[in-house]
């Protein structure tokens, strides 16, 4: 099949001047902001590329979706790790695919985090970072949803944010296209959304704004060559300059051999894990010089995961895919986040909370959650004692079909994101397998106050709560594992090589006082400590800063 943005088919040359492994936000804006200024650039990226129409709709290929060693094309990556594990997405535009829109600006607090190396605490104390916030803002076309007051879902976000003191509620700013029917602003053209919930796995209506739509096909109109199903393991730095990329061309069908190329300047955009993956490879195997920190200062972004089952109000959350014809449409649950409840407004960065409504229930896995939920929730907590006749009524509604007036569509999925420790370890094993040690995370007091408060909006709902985790789905304590899909760190950013892995320009440090001329990480790996927001926007932020300065620092 002939792909509009991506080139599958072995035309990948021996030698570039700058290759950008990874497609996501750090490596699609990378690819953009230099291709319109005139280098030359080539993107890698390891998974496939997947056209509007084309992302599971059924069971039967969401069961198929998973990147495995038997599927090394799939779009859903989740890692198992020791002490948390990480979902992402792989594909070209790699976790936009995916994820769900939501493009929030943290605090301006949390750049006080003496963390951040000095240059990032003084853009955002003068107000100038913002500035690269509202360049990938306005590229992605980040806006609130129109009709957010007709949503179910964010009405019942606001019955409990009616309660709180020092919380800000409101809509979410979302990366969906809401009105526009054709071309778009850089040519691709897009339908608008049509409110069916099924953000994940993948939009097939062509409404979501990924980087599928904006920035990568920018880069290729710029001259960028976007090669797909190309997987990096490791670069070596040459003793002349430059580098030497060793990659394997995966097919659907598995791994291919290990080969290499040659590049001037390398940009690792590979994702938090990928990247840092990259570069412990390339540490190992290749003798790379890197700073001690390498691996350090990982965070899952405070995320925690909460349903609210079979509640005493309908909140409208099945989704019906790209189906605008069906009896399912009638009622349009929306986007699959819309809205948000920011707490603790006037206090401590670190003590900052945002719950979202984080309602996914694709169509694929409407039949899948009606007939496991029920198992899931018996081992929660009741928080409206009482009324088990009417909640047994639902659960059996559920058993027999697709019911408005089921359990299900009176159930809430909650989105968490907080300041965790960030104490967590990437680290390759003694199989080459990617792992997380992070014993502290287990025990963190944030998550004891989280689950805390979303009792209450299940108290107030009515409904059974239950912590999601993945480890023991019936365990009632926390030492089954957290599940993040906001990973971040590994690579941090530093003033120097004892404060992080990266300078201030996303250069690699070589552990001897400089930098590897040449070498790069623009993604999630190289932020420092939590921001207690969705971070897609702040790693776009990131890059396009990165990217400005990038070009004063690359090798010719």
């Amino acid at each position: 099949m002939t792909r509009l943005l991506s080139d599958a088919s072995g035309a990948l040359r021996d030698e570039y001047s700058t290759v950008i492994i990874g497609s996501g936000y750090g490596g699609a804006i990378s690819a953009a902001r230099l291709a319109e200024k005139g280098h030359s650039v080539c993107v890698l990226e390891r998974g496939k590329e997947w056209e509007v129409g084309e992302f599971p709709d059924t069971f039967v290929e969401i069961a198929k979706s998973p990147r495995l060693k038997s599927n090394p094309l799939g779009l859903i990556d989740y890692y198992l790790c020791k002490d948390i594990d990480v979902l992402k997405g792989s594909g070209l535009g790699g976790g936009s695919l995916i994820n769900l829109n939501v493009a929030f600006r943290p605090d301006q607090e949390f750049f006080d985090d003496p963390r951040w190396p000095k240059v990032y605490r003084d853009l955002a104390e003068s107000g100038e970072i913002w500035n690269f916030y509202q360049r990938a803002e306005e590229m992605m076309r980040a806006n609130p949803h129109p009709d957010l007051a007709e949503r179910t879902k964010y009405q019942m976000l606001g019955k409990r944010a009616a309660q709180l003191k020092d919380a800000k509620f409101g809509p979410a700013n979302l990366t969906v296209n809401f009105d526009l029917d054709g071309p778009n602003h850089v040519g691709v053209e897009q339908k608008p959304c049509i409110n069916c919930n099924d953000c994940f796995p993948g939009c097939n209506v062509g409404a979501k704004n990924t980087l599928y739509m904006n920035y990568l096909p920018w880069a290729k109109q710029k001259g960028a060559e976007i090669f797909t199903q190309i997987d990096v393991r490791s670069v070596a730095k040459n003793p002349d300059g430059g580098y030497t990329v060793y990659y394997r061309r995966n097919s659907r069908h598995g791994y291919g051999e290990i080969t290499t190329l040659q590049a001037r300047n390398v940009v690792l955009s590979a994702g938090t894990l990928g990247s840092t993956e990259i570069l412990l490879r390339s540490a190992g195997e290749r003798d790379l010089a890197t700073s001690g920190k390498l691996g350090h200062g990982f965070s899952g972004n405070g995320d925690f995961l909460g349903l609210v089952y079979n509640s005493d109000y309908r909140t409208n959350v099945m989704g019906y895919g790209n189906r605008p014809d069906s009896d399912w449409a009638k009622v349009q649950p929306g986007p699959t986040i819309v809205g948000a409840i920011q707490y603790d407004r006037s206090g401590p960065f670190d003590q900052r909370i945002t719950i979202e409504d984080f309602t996914v229930v694709p169509s694929s896995l409407v039949g899948t959650f009606r007939h496991t939920l029920p198992a899931l929730a018996h081992f929660g907590d009741d928080m409206d004692k009482g009324d088990w006749a009417a909640e047994v009524k639902r659960i059996a509604r559920d058993q027999v079909r697709r019911d408005p007036k089921g359990a299900l569509n009176h159930s809430m999925l909650y989105l968490v994101m907080a300041v965790d420790d960030a104490r967590g370890v990437v680290s390759l094993n003694s199989d080459d397998k990617l792992t997380i040690d992070w014993p502290s995370v287990r025990t963190d007091p944030i998550f004891e106050r989280i689950d805390r408060e979303l009792r209450e909006h299940a108290r107030n709902l009515g409904g059974t709560y239950r912590q999601l985790d993945r480890v023991n789905p019936f365990a009632k304590d926390h030492k089954a594992n957290l599940v993040t899909a906001h990973p971040m760190g590994g690579c941090r950013l530093g003033d120097d090589a004892d404060d992080g892995v990266v300078d201030s320009d996303g250069r690699v440090f070589d552990g001897d006082g400089g930098v590897h001329d040449g070498l790069f990480v623009v993604d999630g790996a190289i932020i420092p400590a939590s921001i207690g927001v969705n971070p897609f926007l702040t790693i776009s932020a990131l890059a396009e800063r990165i990217a400005e300065r990038m070009p004063a620092t690359l090798q010719h």
